[in-house]
């Protein structure tokens, strides 16, 4: 909008008509009415979710809001998805204002840019922001000379909202505290608008509305959708969730594009166009959060390996990556979706892996309350991400807090799934390492011991836990100065690895460096010591 007289003030950017099936979503509406309208600071609507509409549709209202209450207001609304549109909307805004059409280029932008900032009130809705690079942060976009951001007024009467699916936007174009997120609409909001969209007020008491709103977990554009489809098609909403629900089906029902006169004609209007517009832009900005997120999709609802993630975390770059695709996830699914829990469990596997015992913390519990409030006390899961936790206790060297919780999880397990599952041998393992690492030798013994039985009994004497069970115990006698006892033991469970994988494995490597530091060498037998050391440092070298 801008104001060349007073008729021309009511003109929001030519298209940009109020949308009468608006509905305000309680956690950002007051949030962005709560700025004050002559500020030099921008407040931004930091779009994460990748659909849009309902943060377009945020802007939009706050832009009439704006001109309800303040008569003399200027709006421009910009679209900046890229140099050309942007261009293309300071023109036409220029040619409102007055500014000779003779100018092109920077000439043209900082010409306008002047003018706009003339205005005594003003609102600048920079909208579809999410090349940050076309504004100078990250990488420059290539064939941008300079960047956009030059050409954007500042000044003590005007306010800038932003409309950005980059969360990076908060930080950096605008102050940290004045990012506000739009995520998916509570139920009730949902409702409303499937109601005004389809106008049909039977929308409230309809059978089936419930469950059509989870399938589109409530997402603005996806329901704007379903309702024009319900409208046009006179189906019910069950019909349509039928439909939905129907592989070959769903991917044509979520292709279509409705007309939606609040969108630009060559802007798709299709859930999956604006999908894949989305992902292709995660891809431009990093090729690894699109390949994660692509291996989170195939692998959804199936159990991820700790050791998959552990290994891969210890690239630097993997671990960035991996979070930001996380996050979408997070916030596509909800906080308390099983898959969004299992995945911040993931995450913090990552950081153990990297010694991060600190965030890894953090995140276990909170892992461990939401498994709690979700799925219950006595769940696989949450019993899991209790013995993670203690796994992270015992690192971090805090003993007794890991004993304490071993002995739960142990207790539950043995209540739950058994005394003979190998979850339930591996919590009395992970007991009798806390009372190792404490110097209780004795009572060490007595549960490596039982393992140990257990493991024989249950996968057999060459399976490698039960091989690592010997090993555990063999250093268990080696600190109560029992050596011969250990050397035993350790040259059997060398002997073992030697057959089950290899000579140039790296635990029977580790077996063999184990033998001659903790067994030899502590007899005095440094002869024997020194050759094994000999051959451990050739096989290192190799392999």
């Amino acid at each position: 909008m801008t104001d060349n007289g007073r008729d021309q003030r009511r003109d929001v950017s030519r298209s940009q008509f109020r949308d009468q099936t608006f509905i305000a979503q309680g956690n950002i509406h007051g949030s962005v009415y709560y700025h004050p309208p002559h500020q030099p600071a921008p407040a931004a609507v930091v779009r994460v979710i990748p659909y849009p509409r309902n943060e377009d549709m945020v802007a939009l209202d706050y832009a009439y809001r704006r001109c309800d209450n303040d008569k003399d207001c200027c709006v421009f609304w910009v679209h900046a998805d890229s140099e050309a549109t942007f261009t293309s909307d300071y023109k036409a805004i220029g040619k409102k204002l007055g500014v000779d059409d003779r100018l092109d280029g920077s000439d043209l932008l900082d010409a306008v840019c002047s003018k706009m900032g003339e205005r005594s009130a003003w609102v600048m809705i920079l909208d579809n922001a999410d090349n940050l690079g076309l504004f100078g942060v990250g990488p420059a976009q290539q064939g941008t000379n300079e960047s956009l951001r030059h050409y954007i007024p500042h000044a003590s009467q005007g306010t800038l909202l932003w409309t950005s699916r980059d969360e990076h936007i908060t930080g950096t174009l605008i102050g940290s505290r004045r990012g506000i997120e739009v995520l998916s609409m509570v139920t009730e909001e949902a409702t409303t608008l499937l109601a005004r969209v389809r106008d049909n007020e039977s929308t409230f008491s309809e059978a089936g509305v419930d469950a059509l709103l989870e399938e589109l977990q409530r997402l603005p554009l996806a329901i704007s959708q379903a309702g024009a489809y319900i409208r046009r098609m006179s189906i019910s909403v069950e019909d349509y969730l039928y439909l939905l629900k129907q592989g070959k089906t769903r991917w044509e029902v979520l292709k279509m594009s409705d007309t939606d006169r609040h969108r630009r004609p060559e802007v798709s209007n299709s859930v999956l166009e604006t999908w894949r517009i989305s992902i292709e832009r995660i891809r431009a900005e990093s090729e690894m959060s699109y390949r994660i997120l692509h291996v989170i999709a195939y692998v959804d609802s199936q159990d991820i390996p700790y050791d998959l993630m552990a290994t891969a975390s210890r690239h630097s770059m993997v671990d960035e990556d991996y979070k930001r695709a996380l996050r979408l996830r997070q916030q596509v699914v909800g906080e308390k979706h099983p898959d969004t829990i299992r995945s911040m469990a993931e995450l913090a596997a990552t950081y153990h892996a990297q010694g991060r015992y600190d965030e890894a913390e953090g995140i276990c519990w909170e892992v461990l309350d939401l498994r709690r409030e979700v799925v219950g006390e006595k769940h696989p899961d949450t019993i899991r991400s209790m013995a993670d936790l203690a796994t992270t206790y015992h690192s971090q060297g805090r003993y007794d807090a890991a004993e304490g919780i071993c002995r739960e999880v142990l207790d539950l397990r043995r209540e739950v799934i058994g005394e003979k599952h190998p979850d339930t041998i591996k919590s009395m393992a992970e007991l009798a390492a806390t009372y190792h690492a404490q110097g209780r030798y004795d009572e060490a013994e007595d549960i490596y011991r039982e393992v140990l039985r257990l493991r024989r009994e249950v996968v057999g004497e060459k399976h490698p836990d039960t091989i690592r069970s010997m090993a555990d115990l063999a250093t268990t006698y080696h600190n109560q100065g029992r050596y011969d006892a250990a050397e035993t033991l350790k040259k059997r469970a060398l002997d073992l690895r030697r057959e089950v994988v290899g000579e140039k494995h790296p635990d029977t490597i580790s077996s063999m460096a184990s033998l001659a530091a903790t067994t030899y060498h502590a007899q005095g037998r440094y002869d024997e010591a020194e050759d094994i050391y000999r051959e451990v440092l050739r096989l290192r070298r190799e392999v």
